[in-house]
């Protein structure tokens, strides 16, 4: 239960201390990427955590496809 309580209380502080990391960091390089641009990109990845590795899983299943039919090879 202990451990609960204690991942709990670092999981508080990482939020707690991380989102104003991150707005401050967005405010100072405010000329490469706007603080509206930061949580955007922060929110995409909330709802869509596994989108960048999706999409690389597509492009590496289509690629393999195409050498199965260029060398004939059968699909396990």
């Amino acid at each position: 239960m202990d451990g609960d309580v204690v991942l709990v209380l670092c999981l508080a502080a990482l939020i707690g201390l991380g989102i104003p990391a991150m707005l401050y960091a967005g405010l100072r390089r405010r000329g490469q990427i706007g603080q509206i641009e930061l949580l955007r990109r922060a929110t995409s990845s909330a709802r869509q955590p596994w989108q960048k590795e999706d999409s690389q899983l597509a492009e590496l299943s289509k690629r393999v496809e195409s050498l199965r039919t260029k060398t004939d090879l059968p699909a396990k």
